[in-house]
């Protein structure tokens, strides 16, 4: 029989090698070959994302009440037992012993009753748990819009940067051509400090915004900070008309959620009246007794006149009053909280309507001020003074693409509808 030459301890540290190798590589690979963070890809991590689990699980309680409401009774039974001496005038001492049972049986509908308000307030949980997971998923959607912006502001702000780097390379040209005074060149390289300074907050901003939204996804491995994010600001698509979206409010599950609440609230009431009732327990008893042997059978009823679980029953009797008050409110709101949304969506959308034109106009005077310097026809301040308004412009045109992207996704994510 032939051995390996190879010493074991050898074969066990190249083993424990590689397994450590594989789990340093293993994750920058995997993350390598995943998907670009795009809209679609970011609905559906947000449908798996902690605070979406943290909804299910909540959910889960009540599904675990409802499989432990259909109980016989609330109340276990008893078993007695007991044994001693008999003393008897003849001065015999024969012993004696007795055994009992009690075992209880609701009345006036208890159980069914228990289960009727477990179901409703586990239908109730499950709608919550919806408007829970739809809550993180436009959270989501509204910071990887957010992630967008600072990515084109971070371009704006390169792209500012270059341009006062042409403006130092041709202030310095024509100093030493003595067309230009030395002022000229102490501003050019002041305005590249304050561009180079925007672009590295700009990126800061940017990496701290990714950060916030990887957390939210739960991708919490140290190479997804290199995942892109990619997609167009403003979704592609038009909301359904306002009439169709206040037409499927109740369809909302924030609004769903409440009228479930309001069942609850009702089937609880139904169970507190019902446990008013009492408890029968049926008691058997044999007992030995001087060398006789008794069988009993009776009933213990505790008679509700003290406590009928009226303080109980009054309570949820309330509580349908508060919930009826909550479903009514959810409803206004929802109604109040949809023309609110459609009246920001339509503005910002005429607000970046009539500022998308300037665009073009922008880039095209940045780039004649900036060459007629460069030819000298032009002085800096002129050329800073263009540069500071388009600036401006840049800023209100993307702070506008941002307000319409942020109204059309929470618009959308209110009327129920898809992201493209």
């Amino acid at each position: 029989m032939l051995r390996s030459c190879v010493p074991r301890p050898f074969v066990a540290s190249s083993i424990a090698l590689g397994l450590l190798l594989s789990l340093l590589f293993a994750p920058a690979a995997v993350l390598a070959a995943e998907p670009p963070l795009g809209r679609a890809r970011v609905a559906d991590l947000a449908r798996a994302a902690p605070g979406a689990r943290v909804a299910t699980a909540e959910a889960g309680v009540a599904r675990a009440a409802t499989s432990a409401a259909g109980v016989l009774s609330l109340e276990n039974p008893v078993l007695t037992g007991m044994g001693g001496v008999r003393l008897n005038p003849d001065g015999s001492k024969p012993a004696a012993a007795a055994a009992s049972i009690e075992w209880p049986i609701e009345l006036g509908g208890q159980r069914g009753e228990r289960v009727a308000a477990a179901k409703a307030e586990q239908r109730a949980a499950d709608i919550r748990a919806e408007d829970g997971r739809r809550r993180v998923l436009l959270a989501a959607l509204l910071q990887h819009a957010l992630v967008l912006r600072d990515e084109r502001q971070v371009q704006l702000a390169r792209a500012r940067v270059a341009l006062a780097e042409r403006l130092h390379a041709a202030a310095e040209r024509q100093r030493k051509a003595g067309e230009v005074p030395e002022v000229d060149v102490t501003l050019a390289l002041l305005q590249k400090g304050r561009d180079v300074a925007a672009a590295k907050a700009a990126e800061g901003t940017r990496d701290a915004d990714k950060a916030a939204l990887l957390a939210q996804l739960g991708l919490r491995a140290p190479a997804a900070q290199a995942l892109p994010v990619e997609g167009p600001l403003v979704p592609p698509g038009e909301p359904p008309p306002l009439a169709s979206i206040l037409g499927a409010v109740e369809r909302r599950p924030d609004v769903g959620a409440a009228e479930a609440s309001v069942d609850a609230a009702r089937a609880k009431a139904a169970r507190e009246r019902a446990a008013g009732w009492p408890t029968v327990n049926v008691v058997a008893q044999v007992e030995h007794d001087d060398g006789a042997n008794i069988g009993m059978l009776g009933l213990a009823v505790p008679l509700p006149i003290l406590n009928a679980n009226r303080a109980g029953a009054a309570t949820a009797a309330a509580e349908i009053d508060v919930a009826r008050a909550h479903a009514d409110a959810a409803r206004a709101g929802a109604v109040g909280q949809i023309h609110q949304l459609y009246a920001r969506y339509r503005a910002t959308k005429e607000a970046l309507q009539a500022l998308a034109p300037t665009a073009a106009l922008m880039e095209q005077a940045a780039a004649i001020s900036a060459r007629g310097y460069e030819l000298g026809e032009k002085d800096l301040a002129s050329v800073l003074l263009v540069r500071r308004e388009v600036i401006e412009a840049e800023a209100a045109l993307l702070e506008a693409e941002h307000a319409h992207a942020a109204a059309k996704i929470e618009l959308f994510v209110a009327a129920g509808r898809a992201l493209r």
